[in-house]
């Protein structure tokens, strides 16, 4: 992607953000779990570019009481940890796992969602953002907007789920599951 590409789509971003208010909520989410990350070891999924300013998609900041904070992404050009969810082979590994505004952009939802599981300790709890109302970003690969049902098909595999929404329930401008293994 060209610097100019990047520069439109990150004020795409930034403007669907502002009007919609899901970035500044999905943060208070992932700040709600940060408090209590002491000692914890936390998996970022898509921790994204770092050409756009350090940590720019990044919840790093939030959680610097954990133990450990790994940032991954599925490209390597962005200089974190290699990680594709769909292809993981991570047993029981973290305690805390951020999947914010990353399944969308995931074909294989549901094998996704299952390797995340597998990925977290017994009692871990996987924190996933996704947008509803939302302009397509990333395109091509922008496959889905998932309803709270989908959410909650997704991770039948846990012990409990939590959905929250952004705005009105049956029009949501985004989703948060908290699912705890």
């Amino acid at each position: 992607m060209s610097k100019a590409s990047a520069v439109v789509e990150r004020v795409g971003r930034w403007t669907a953000n502002r009007l919609l208010g899901t970035r500044r909520w999905t943060d208070a989410a992932a700040a709600e779990l940060a408090a209590a990350s002491s000692g914890l070891r936390v998996l970022e999924i898509g921790s994204g570019r770092q050409d756009l300013g350090a940590d720019a998609y990044s919840l790093k900041r939030l959680f610097l009481r954990a133990g450990e904070f790994v940032q991954s992404d599925v490209n390597p050009a962005f200089g974190h940890r290699v990680v594709d969810i769909t292809d993981m082979g991570l047993d029981k590994e973290f305690d805390l796992i951020l999947c914010m505004n990353v399944l969308e952009h995931v074909f294989d939802v549901q094998r996704a969602v299952d390797n995340l599981r597998q990925a977290l300790r017994p009692g871990g709890k996987l924190l996933i953002a996704v947008p509803f109302v939302y302009p397509y970003h990333d395109e091509p690969i922008d496959f889905w907007r998932m309803t709270e049902h989908s959410l909650r098909t997704l991770c039948r595999g846990f012990s409990a789920v939590e959905v929250r929404h952004k705005g009105p329930r049956r029009f949501p401008k985004g989703l948060l599951a908290v699912a705890t293994r």
